[in-house]
Parts: structure tokens; sequence; C-alpha cells
């Protein structure tokens, strides 16, 4: 049963890096669609990881957090930087490389290790900072021996963010997103992966009353599923989606498939309605 544990998360290794490899070269993916597709329940996961992805719940940068430096111990030594310090801020880069790793026996603990490749700049108008553009890139890997149970969580966040009015809580999103969510069970001796790619186009962001709300803008997607099942073959079923998101307000989007399928989705609960 450990060497198949193991094995577990050799293979979850192994689709962060086909993940990445296949992200960067753009190449095509593996396709099957002899199963019955649940487009109802695939919807909901493509929105709500989506929404995940902007806010930080993987980790990365959090769009809730409007015009500010994600990481703010990387000021934290140097006083004179704020949002209205002009001179400073505007152009200002951070680039930095770093992992953490907490739990020490996995067989009482959950192991959890984190590695983030993070660029930052401000950007600015008129002398003014109003924006920034983020190249964030994370893996987040949760592992407990005993429970056989490993989880992990790959982004790839690389867009502009610009405040479009004085509050800095209405903003605009372009650019593209990259997210891998992956669970497995030793015990069933079976992992899940979706991998999608998506590319925002004019989106608007309002977080001035609360959680981030998309009111407009659209996403297409690229979406890869896979099941490993490691008693029958290392690979089960690979299958790759294509679609759009329209974005409705009230934390809405309508997710169309192409071709074909469309529903409603909830981005915070993950709730599904027929469009």
């Amino acid at each position: 049963m450990k060497q198949n544990f193991k094995r577990l998360l050799f293979i979850l290794a192994a689709a962060v890096f086909l993940y990445a490899s296949c992200k960067r070269a753009n190449a095509p993916s593996v396709s099957n669609t002899t199963q019955a597709v649940d487009f109802k329940a695939l919807s909901s996961q493509i929105g709500t990881q989506f929404y995940k992805s902007i806010t930080g719940q993987y980790g990365g940068t959090d769009v809730n957090k409007g015009i500010t430096l994600p990481h703010e111990a990387a000021f934290a030594a140097n006083k004179k930087f704020s949002l209205n310090s002009v001179v400073p801020l505007c152009g200002t880069v951070i680039d930095t490389t770093y992992q953490t790793l907490t739990g020490v026996d996995p067989k009482m603990d959950t192991i959890k290790s984190h590695f983030e490749n993070f660029h930052f700049v401000y950007t600015c108008d008129a002398g003014v900072v109003d924006g920034y553009l983020v190249r964030d890139s994370l893996v987040n890997k949760n592992f407990r021996d005993g429970d056989l149970i490993t989880d992990i969580y790959a982004i790839t966040q690389n867009y502009a963010v610009k405040a479009l009015d004085q509050t800095y809580k209405y903003v605009s999103m372009d650019g593209s997103l990259s997210s891998l969510v992956g669970t497995g069970s030793g015990e069933a001796q079976t992992s899940n992966t979706t991998a999608s790619i998506y590319y925002l186009v004019g989106l608007r962001v309002n977080f001035a009353s609360g959680p981030a709300d998309i009111t407009a803008g659209t996403t297409s997607f690229k979406t890869t599923t896979t099941e490993y099942n490691l008693i029958q073959s290392p690979i089960k079923h690979i299958t790759t989606y294509y679609g759009t998101i329209q974005y409705l307000g009230n934390h809405k989007a309508k997710i169309t498939f192409i071709p074909g399928a469309a529903y409603i989705v909830d981005l915070i609960t993950g709730v599904v309605t027929p469009a």
C-alpha cells in the first residue's frame, strides 16, 4: 500500500509537470470522449476553479486586495513605500522565488509544501499608481501518508489589473490564467486532475461592497480532465473541452461548451442551473 501511495504522489507530480509543459508549448491534449459527460458538474468545477484562482484561494494574487502588493513582506523592511508614494512605486518590480514546508511526520501530520515564483510590477497613469502586472506561478501540495490522501493545486496568473475609478475597488482584468487541481487516494489507488487555461478579455471586477463580483467581460477556456487508476493502467481517461464564460454580475456566469451545453454557474457556491 505504501508503494502505491508513493506511485500516486509521483503521478500527481507528473501531472503538474505535464500541465506546465503543455501550457508553455500549447501542446494538444489527447481526447477520449467515449464516456458520457456530466457538463453540469464540469461547469461548476470550471467556474469555481477560475474564481478561486483569481481570489487567492489557492494562493497567489487576490484581486479582492485591490491595487496593493499581494506579498506585503516584500516591502515590510522599507517603511517609505506606500500606495501614494509615486516615485518609488511607479514601475517598481518585485521578482522573487521561495518555498515553504510545514509538517514533520507524514503518518501523523498533513505535510504542506509551497513553491512560488512571483513577478509583480506596479503600473501608473500620469504619475499615479493605478494598476499592476502580475506573473505568478505556484504549486501547493498537501499529503498525509496515514490517510493515503494527497491534493495538489497549481496556478499561473499572467494578467494586468487596472483601476477604473478613484476608489480602486472597480478594476479591469486582461490576460491569462492557468489552474490545475488534483486529488488522489492511495487506498482507492485513483487520482483525478482538472487543468484549465483561461483567456481573460475585458473583465470588470467590483469589490466595493463584498467579495469580487465580475460584472462584465468574457473568457475562453480549454479544460483537460484526467483520471488515473493505478490498478488498471497509469492513465485511464484524458478528455479535453473548449468553451466560453460570459460574466453576468451577482457572482454568476454563463458557461458554454463548444459545441452545445450551456449553464449558469454561481462562481462562489458552485450551484448550477440550465442557461
